[in-house]
């Protein structure tokens, strides 16, 4: 079916829709795009609708990065926007009747992705596991905090009132409280073809997780997460609250984390991992080992942000260390079951910040290094890791922003331009929040020192 007649099909079905937002996924994982007429989709089918390439390439704040050469320094061109039909869907949360449809970034000629277009990044790695006859089956799943919209606080109980302020791990008269806000995204995010399931209450005050179905696509998989996390915050905001993906927005209470679930299927559909008893297989092995291999090397990717480091704190079920374990949720990875259908790998280092599609790059590339290579993994760990049950990862952003730069592991499997896009983009933001004195120190040196 071309995209005029997917376009069209869909306008049969939702008549009443007006606009849509257009947009693409920064490397920052931020949707940024155009709100067009409905009309205007039509245009897309022959490459008609372009947005500048440097779009991808901007800061967290939004700002340019000169030293990559990539935006006024060459002319600030056009690259041509390609649709994902797929993700063309109605926003059940618009007041005005809206759609929405994720696009990629092509180069200023249209015949080939653009080398820094994040999903176009895990399309790589993803065509390199075609290449081993693997099929990569992958679910994400996210925490993240609903909040006040005015300030940085818990929201308030919609029932009892009163601002949440304690621990609510599983608590079910907090869910009761916000289920019309999380039916209501679940409804929006299905909307958007996201397969949202399970919302469960986590520690922090107004703190929730929630899954996404496992499906055997990794792209599509990351597709759902970005509809997620759209889905999020604007029926969050319908409700005149509003949501954080900061992994630590709180100091004192939980950081939030987005996990990934990895099984690879061979040709006939058979799930690799299966061992068919307790003990993982040796594929899983060497896929764990792979993983623990380039995690040092991915960290920037998991943890992106300044405030990414504050979450990896030893007892908060945020990995500090290159260890994994056999259902152990205090490890890096975890393999929580071991054979049938659901033989897989759970990797738990990303904060609820990072890129779904840089995350699941990394996390994919790095299996698939282990399978090629045959690596061993260290033994499995029982309890919480420690340092002496593997190697510190980088914690602090410098030390991850270096490894990453001088990976021969990602220039491998993740491209070199891009390596070289990411590093810059990361280096700028760090200099830009090092300018900016915060209150504490204020507090803590102003008059002290």
């Amino acid at each position: 079916m071309t995209f005029a007649e997917q376009l069209a099909a869909f306008r049969d079905e939702f008549p009443r829709i007006e606009v849509a937002e257009v947009y693409v996924t920064d490397l920052n994982g931020v949707p940024r795009g155009k709100l067009v007429p409905i009309d205007m989709l039509a245009k897309m089918g022959d490459g008609g609708m372009k947005l500048p390439i440097s779009t991808l390439g901007l800061d967290i704040f939004g700002a340019d990065v000169p030293k990559n050469a990539i935006a006024l320094e060459v002319g600030d061109p056009d690259g041509v926007l390609r649709p994902l039909p797929e993700t063309l869907a109605p926003m059940l949360w618009a007041k005005r009747p809206t759609a929405q449809m994720q696009c990629m970034m092509l180069n200023e000629t249209g015949d080939a992705v653009c080398d820094y277009d994040p999903r176009g990044v895990l399309a790589r790695v993803v065509e390199r596991a075609v290449a081993m006859k693997l099929t990569p089956v992958m679910a994400l799943e996210l925490e993240f905090y609903l909040i006040d919209p005015e300030h940085p606080l818990p929201p308030k109980n919609p029932v009892a009132g009163g601002r949440l302020s304690r621990a609510q791990l599983y608590d079910m008269s907090v869910i009761r409280a916000f289920e019309p806000v999380l039916s209501e995204i679940t409804e929006a995010a299905q909307a958007l073809g996201a397969p949202a399931e399970t919302a469960i209450c986590e520690f922090g005050a107004g703190q929730f997780e929630m899954n996404l179905r496992h499906v055997e696509d990794a792209l599509e998989a990351c597709d759902h997460m970005v509809a997620l996390k759209r889905a999020i915050r604007g029926v969050a905001r319908a409700h005149s609250m509003d949501a954080s993906f900061m992994p630590k927005p709180f100091g004192d209470m939980a950081g939030s984390g987005q996990h990934i679930h990895l099984s690879l299927l061979d040709e006939t559909g058979r799930n690799i991992f299966d061992g068919g008893g307790k003990a993982p297989n040796q594929t899983v092995r060497h896929a764990v080992a792979g993983m623990l291999e380039s995690m040092a090397d991915t960290m920037l990717l998991y943890a992106p942000h300044h405030n990414s480091y504050r979450r990896l704190l030893p007892g908060s079920y945020a990995p500090v260390v290159k260890a994994w374990g056999i259902d152990n949720r205090g490890t890096a990875v975890r393999v929580p079951e071991t054979s049938g259908k659901g033989a897989r790998i759970e990797h738990r280092v990303s904060g609820s910040d990072a890129n779904a599609y840089l995350m699941a790059a990394a996390v994919l590339a790095g299996a698939l290094d282990g399978i090629q290579r045959g690596l061993e993994p260290p033994e499995p760990t029982y309890g919480e890791a420690s340092e002496e049950h593997g190697e510190l990862l980088p914690i602090s952003w410098v030390m991850a922003e270096q490894a990453f730069a001088n990976s021969d592991f990602v220039e491998g499997w993740l491209g070199a331009e891009f390596q070289r896009i990411y590093a810059t983009i990361k280096r700028q933001e760090r200099t830009t929040l090092m300018g900016r004195v915060s209150d504490v120190e204020y507090d803590a040196y102003l008059r002290t020192v």
